[in-house]
């Protein structure tokens, strides 16, 4: 990524701060990123497509046509976007643990950024209940955007938890290595393809707002803003893409 287009990057998520390789930045690079770009499977779930993870088209899809994208998309462009603003950071093969009673197979894609201090955990691309922000890489207890988080070590890999309802539940789990982008690939036509995968089959589309978060599950949309909750199902396909414009800024097109 040039800087020309890193530059039309931060204009599509709305981020007007200073660029410093420090955490307070990386910070608000996050931020304005889940609250600009959603997340979102529409190709994969409405249209059967695998998306491409090669940069141009992510360029093309997110910051031109104002699209958002699942984790794999999301976190291949914002890993390029970090690099080109001179971040030293790679991608990492993540276990979603969250909810479930076995050990998951690796399907999400996140970043690890090194700052001068240390490691930390940087992702754009995770539509659940992971940390928005980021999140040091030592076993330790953090506050996060008012959320409580936990690192610990589990054998050999990293794990991420959540402070949920009274107890710490397991997020992320993953083994703190780069991982090479080309085998992302095999990840995001298995999440796209299989249909034991969500993602294949159901309609997910979310995004954060400063008080609060708006979510799709196929037609069924939920927007939470402080402690009020609003649920609506949608009726048909013109409601949804009324939605999609109105809340989200998405256009169910095929393109």
């Amino acid at each position: 990524m040039n800087q020309e287009e890193a530059k039309a990057y931060l204009a599509r998520i709305g981020y007007e701060g200073p660029v410093r390789k420090d955490e307070e930045t990386l910070n608000g690079l996050i931020r304005a990123h889940l609250e600009g770009v959603p997340f979102e499977n529409l190709d994969v779930c409405d249209f059967g497509k695998v998306p491409s993870l090669d940069e141009g088209e992510l360029f093309e899809k997110i910051v031109k046509r104002c699209r958002g994208g699942y984790c794999f998309e999301l976190n291949t462009l914002f890993l390029a976007l970090l690099r080109a603003l001179g971040f030293t950071v790679y991608p990492v093969a993540v276990r979603v643990v969250w909810n479930r009673q076995v050990l998951p197979p690796v399907s999400h894609m996140a970043l690890v950024v090194r700052l001068s201090d240390g490691k930390y955990l940087c992702d754009v691309g995770y539509g659940g209940p992971g940390p928005k922000g980021l999140l040091r890489l030592e076993p330790s207890e953090q506050e996060i955007e008012k959320e409580q988080f936990r690192v610990r070590e589990v054998s050999v890999d990293l794990l991420v938890e959540r402070f949920h309802n009274g107890v710490w539940k397991g997020v992320l789990q993953f083994y703190d290595q780069p991982f090479f982008q080309p085998d992302f690939q095999l990840l995001n036509f298995y999440c796209a393809a299989n249909p034991a995968v969500i993602f294949s089959h159901k309609r997910v589309v979310n995004l954060c707002t400063p008080g609060g978060s708006k979510a799709l599950t196929d037609m069924e949309l939920v927007i939470r803003k402080g402690d009020q909750t609003i649920q609506r199902q949608l009726q048909d396909k013109e409601e949804l893409q009324a939605c999609l414009k109105e809340e989200f800024g998405l256009c169910l097109t095929q393109e």
